[in-house]
């Protein structure tokens, strides 16, 4: 099985690239890369929905997987980075 696209970053933030980046829990992301297709957000927790790393990797084109109570804060946090 081959296993060379997927990369854990830390902790359980894992980047899976099958033509499409898919990011679950993005946290300690390096580098701004804007290259995020889908996100995955499994709660609320820091080490699982930490902003700074969500605006690292958020594109125009970003679909988000997230609790339903994640929602409001996630479209205020990104608004305010769209100023």
């Amino acid at each position: 099985m081959d296993i060379s696209n997927i990369t854990v970053n830390t902790q359980s933030s894992i980047l899976i690239d099958v033509g499409k980046k898919i990011y679950i829990d993005p946290l300690d992301i390096a580098d701004a890369t804007h290259d995020a297709d889908y996100v995955f957000i499994t709660h609320d927790h820091y080490d699982h929905y930490s902003m700074p790393d969500i605006h690292k990797i958020l594109d125009e084109k970003t679909i988000f997987i997230i609790p339903a109570p994640l929602e409001m804060n996630l479209r205020r946090s990104i608004l305010r980075l769209q100023k």
